[in-house]
């Protein structure tokens, strides 16, 4: 019904109503896989610890929909986190929201 008036009836494609009881296990399992590949960079050669954090083996934290990532500031490291994203991304259709998030080096050149 469209301003009081019965429409056609139409198909949703995709998507979930705000409010969804589903809707945080479905974004858990989304995380789960970006995390599991955030851990694989400690396999790859490219991608530098920070330097606080390579000894506890530490890449990123995330916490409800928050998410720190820890790493070197050289391009190297930072190439190779956007190829993460971007597998990310591909896989799963999202994409973060660059207004909501936030990029801090320290110490870099």
């Amino acid at each position: 019904m469209i301003n009081g008036e019965l429409t056609k009836p139409f198909e949703a494609a995709k998507g979930l109503r705000q409010g969804d009881p589903i809707s945080p296990f479905l974004f858990a399992i989304a995380m789960e896989y970006l995390s599991k590949l955030l851990k694989g960079l400690k396999h790859a050669k490219e991608y530098r610890f920070h330097p606080r954090c390579g000894k506890l083996d530490i890449t990123h934290l995330s916490f409800a929909d928050d998410l720190l990532i820890f790493a070197r500031g050289d391009s190297k490291s930072v190439s190779t986190l956007h190829a993460c994203f971007m597998q990310f991304s591909a896989a799963s259709g999202l994409l973060a929201n660059p207004i909501k998030s936030a990029i801090y080096f320290g110490g870099v050149a």
